[in-house]
């Protein structure tokens, strides 16, 4: 499972740090980084729950 942040969707709400912390990080202006990563395995619904927190609609999952 794979994670793609569209970062021009972006507005740096945060609500997928706040989700699922140990998977979004945040860059120093608020923005979900790195826009592209390989989801460890058993992180799952972490990377679910915090794709669904978007309010933007920025972040897909990747199956």
């Amino acid at each position: 499972m794979r994670i793609h942040i569209d970062a021009l969707q972006c507005e740096g709400h945060g609500m997928c740090a706040a989700t699922a912390p140990d998977l979004y990080d945040l860059n120093d202006d608020g923005y979900a980084t790195p826009t592209d990563f390989e989801v460890p395995s058993g992180s799952e619904s972490q990377a679910e729950s915090g794709a669904t927190a978007c309010p933007m609609g920025a972040i897909k999952v990747l199956h």
